[in-house]
């Protein structure tokens, strides 16, 4: 294992100011004889490389610093001639205080303390303990800033006219994520599958102790997302980073744990305690394989902490299903397993009622005959709604596709685990269960070829996420690619686009969708069309375009995940086969279960809320069927 050094990242702050009045609150009262002068405090600015502001170079404009001042006699527990000065960033390298302050008359000297980032509540009267926190979502820029906590101090200050210099240096834990493929993987399929990975267990909470330098009082163990994009270096995945508060690493407590092509690896943490200023390798050896393991070397890579790199093993197992883990690409179903049978389903599904209308995860338990049992589901979060009322039991009215919510009243709930009873439970069991988590797909073979389909669920229908893709029958026998309707069953296929379009004939002429689904019939568009309240809004998704100069095109918000693109429809123009409404409009079969076709096929257009269900499924005065395409619900 190797390990690189480098050097101590910190923050050189200069605070130019133009300070007027005196501030006059303080902890305690300050001695009568000293009190403010008339020369003003300044700080001067100049910034070294730093890996965690947004710019790398310098403050944001809007960052706020906080700044407490004492006579170099005292503590920050006892007196402060300066409490808690909000200094605010402007832009050009200048922070601009609320206030303004002097250097104390006569020979007085100053010990200053800076932090960052700004908290608005002041420590309290003979304390020196400032409340931290880093942010569970670290995935941007500014929230990654925010979890960033600087301190600067300078000692025995006399009053001058030149500036003040503040370094400000970096006081929690980084680790930097790379992937490394083994077995048969590249590196290539992996950056393709773009793996999502969260860190599990660490605490996001402490107390901060400005005299002594110490963190006490960890708190609320967290999920957290790590700010960067993969990118591949020297045959690894890098570019992955999470800032952590220095705390005791046990493997038993904190992991990484990662959605790989729809599969959950955990890959637990070596034992190390992480001091201040330290930044970590975390380098996991990614081989797909079924124990959803993965193992990791850590390496210490700044000279100024002692962190010795160990290896994991792969004795651990997943027992917490942690939300934030799972990306919901490749489908918005997953299922959990245990001994190779699912006994809990997993969705990110949109709920819509007269009172909420949210994405929500939620969960539902699995029967022995494998089926959900809508009936008891839970509402983990409410992804668009902010009230606590997650944690309550959802049930399913299978007669007209509506439920009931039972509020909680719990925040946004990260994890659940299983007893070993296999029951739900939100606070961890004495012996928690063993699981593993996969998304949940149509797998469909035709010809020992596998296609794979993602899967949505909306009220109690689950859809295909994306349109079909088969160029032979469910049975093998195939399809033909056709130019021009009316010359027999096949599809049409536009030369730059992966998009199927299937006449009437095709599907008269053999069995199209995969086993155990089917073409939705007029009940199930029915269905859709009254848990959406008839709002196609939020089935849709893409760049939609007007028919025609002046139309206003209605929004495309995605909400449910089924995402129909305005792909257009085969049919006939001037006797000549030609693709139209090509992202103006989306068609769609309507199935019959019965006769195989309705006459009619879906119709939405960019300029309309609503699914239309008239539009003929002929070519106009002929008597053979356009071409479109096929998304097929479960049977």
């Amino acid at each position: 294992m190797s390990k690189t050094t480098i050097k101590s990242n910190r923050l050189i702050s200069v605070l130019l100011c133009s300070l007027f009045l005196p501030i006059s609150s303080c902890v305690n009262k300050l001695d009568s004889e000293t009190s403010p002068g008339t020369t003003p405090i300044t700080f001067s600015t100049k910034i070294n490389k730093t890996s965690t502001r947004v710019t790398n170079t310098t403050f944001e404009k809007g960052d706020k610093v906080g700044l407490y001042a004492m006579l170099s006699s005292t503590s920050i527990a006892e007196e402060r001639y300066i409490n808690n000065l909000q200094l605010e960033c402007t832009g050009s390298s200048t922070l601009i205080p609320q206030k303004t302050v002097f250097y104390p008359v006569g020979d007085a000297t100053l010990d200053f303390i800076s932090y960052s980032p700004y908290l608005p509540t002041e420590i309290s009267a003979n304390s020196s303990i400032i409340p931290i926190s880093i942010q569970s979502d670290q995935s941007n820029p500014i929230k990654r800033s925010q979890s960033d906590f600087l301190i600067a101090t300078q000692s025995k200050v006399a009053s001058s006219e030149k500036a003040v210099e503040l370094k400000f240096y970096h006081k929690l834990v980084k680790f930097n994520i790379t992937l490394t493929p083994k077995g048969d993987e590249t590196v290539e399929s992996l950056l393709s599958a773009n793996p999502r990975i969260i860190a599990t267990g660490f605490y996001n909470k402490a107390d901060y102790n400005l005299t002594t330098g110490e963190f006490t009082n960890h708190k609320e163990e967290t999920d957290i997302i790590p700010y960067g994009t993969w990118s591949i270096k020297n045959g690894k995945l890098i570019g992955k980073e999470i800032i952590i508060i220095p705390q005791d690493i046990k493997s038993d407590i904190q992991s990484f744990v990662m959605d790989w092509n729809g599969q959950l690896y955990t890959c637990p943490m070596p034992e190390l305690t992480m001091t201040e200023n330290t930044q970590c390798d975390l380098d996991i050896a990614a081989m797909q394989t079924t124990s959803h393991i993965l193992t990791g070397i850590t390496g210490n890579i700044e000279d100024w902490t002692s962190v010795e790199g160990k290896e994991t093993d792969n004795s651990g197992k997943t027992t917490a299903i942690h939300i934030a883990a799972l990306s919901f690409t490749q489908s918005n179903v997953y299922k959990v397993y245990s001994s190779g049978k699912p006994i809990v389903e997993i969705c990110k599904e949109y709920l819509r009622s007269d009172n909420i209308s949210s994405q929500a995860i939620t969960i539902y338990p699995i029967g022995a005959d494998e089926q959900s049992d809508l009936t008891n589901g839970t509402v983990l979060q409410l992804l668009d709604d902010e009230r606590e009322i997650n944690g309550g039991k959802i049930s399913w009215n299978t007669e007209d596709n509506s439920f009931t919510y039972t509020t909680g009243t719990s925040g946004k709930i990260d994890k659940f685990y299983l007893n070993e009873s296999g029951i739900i439970t939100l606070i961890k069991p004495e012996k928690p269960l063993d699981i593993n988590v996969i998304r949940h797909t149509i797998r469909d073979i035709r010809n020992g070829t596998l296609k794979e389909y993602p899967i949505v669920k909306i009220g109690i229908q689950y859809w295909m996420q994306k349109d079909l893709c088969a160029t032979t029958y469910r049975n093998g026998t195939p399809l033909t690619k056709q130019v021009e309707l009316g010359k027999g069953a096949g599809y049409f296929k536009p030369e730059k686009d992966e998009i199927y379009f299937y006449n009437g004939e095709a599907i008269l002429a053999g069995n199209l969708a995969p086993e155990g689904w089917k073409i939705p019939n007029n009940g199930d568009w029915d269905s859709l069309r009254q848990y959406i309240k008839n709002d196609i809004s939020v089935l849709k998704t893409g760049d939609w375009i007007p028919f025609k100069a002046g139309d206003i095109v209605s929004p495309a918000t995605n909400e449910t995940g089924l995402s129909f693109y305005p792909y257009g429809v085969y049919t006939e123009s001037g006797n000549k086969t030609t693709l139209i409404n090509e992202s103006a409009a989306a068609f769609y079969w309507i199935g019959d279960d019965v006769n195989g076709l309705t006459e009619t096929v879906i119709f939405m257009k960019s300029t309309s809320n609503d699914i239309n269900d008239t539009g003929s499924n002929k070519v106009k005065d002929k008597d053979y069927y356009i071409a479109v395409p096929i998304r097929c619900i479960k049977e």
